[in-house]
């Protein structure tokens, strides 16, 4: 098993956050309950997950899932579109 580089701080005392529990309520949004793992801070707080925008599309694509393209994907698209004219 891989393990995430990816961390998320303490908004208190910097250290990374633990997920203690998560709940996936939409196929690209989920809600978890987050705690810090500095023993001496004690931080816990809820934490919102959503995957806002498609960088690039799936090979597989979900039908129920419509996530819109990033804006920055949009205008490379139309200026292709404006050069192939």
């Amino acid at each position: 098993m891989t393990t995430s580089k990816h961390r998320i701080p303490c908004p208190h005392c910097n250290q990374n956050l633990r997920i203690r529990k998560s709940q996936g309520l939409t196929p690209v949004y989920r809600e978890a309950i987050v705690e810090c793992r500095n023993d001496d801070c004690g931080f816990r707080g809820k934490a919102r997950f959503e995957l806002c925008n498609t960088l690039t599309p799936s090979d597989i694509p979900n039908p129920m899932v419509d996530l819109p393209f990033a804006p920055s994907l949009l205008h490379q698209a139309i200026k292709q579109a404006q050069r192939s004219s």
